[in-house]
């Protein structure tokens, strides 16, 4: 079985500093290419999902399990690492994946960013810090949070060129 070192490091592929700096990163390049529109729907999105996730916290008072590997603070329910996996990842997959041109490179693009996804809620509970109902839980809301932000820009004219 992986270390507990192991697991905090994939764990920290969805966590806040390593996330900050990412987010920073990518809103740099999108406005240096001038893309400002995806920076604006990036950042509607990521700090939207932030928001929502500790409102959500509030809201559900799940307590974390016991037993956690790891010290942590705060309500487990819905987990905040796999919620901003899904919504930070499943971005670059939709911002970026029909600029690779080769289709190999595509998929792996693709794939890889999905097993980031999947590893760090399987890390969040090998962690002992969320039950699977908790990432799962997370999951789902951060694709609920992606499909309701895509609607909302379906309604805005020139809605493609912002992911497109």
């Amino acid at each position: 079985m992986p270390s507990v070192e192991l697991w905090i490091f994939i764990s920290s592929l969805a966590g806040r500093n390593f996330l900050i700096v990412a987010s920073a990163a990518l809103i740099i390049y999108l406005l240096y290419k001038k893309e400002h529109k995806k920076a604006i729907v990036f950042l509607t999105a990521y700090l939207g999902g932030i928001a929502l996730n500790k409102i959500l916290k509030e809201l559900f008072q799940v307590p974390r399990p016991s037993d956690a590997l790891i010290p942590i603070q705060g309500y487990s329910f819905p987990s905040g690492h796999a919620m901003s996996a899904v919504i930070f990842y499943s971005l670059l997959v939709f911002m970026f994946y029909k600029k690779i041109q080769n289709k190999i490179a595509r998929i792996i693009f693709i794939v890889a960013n999905g097993l980031i996804i999947l590893l760090v809620g399987l890390s969040r509970v090998m962690l002992k810090v969320h039950t699977i109902y908790d990432v799962v839980g997370g999951y789902v809301i951060g694709l609920l949070w992606l499909f309701i932000i895509y609607k909302i820009l379906e309604k805005i004219p020139l809605q493609r060129r912002l992911l497109h």
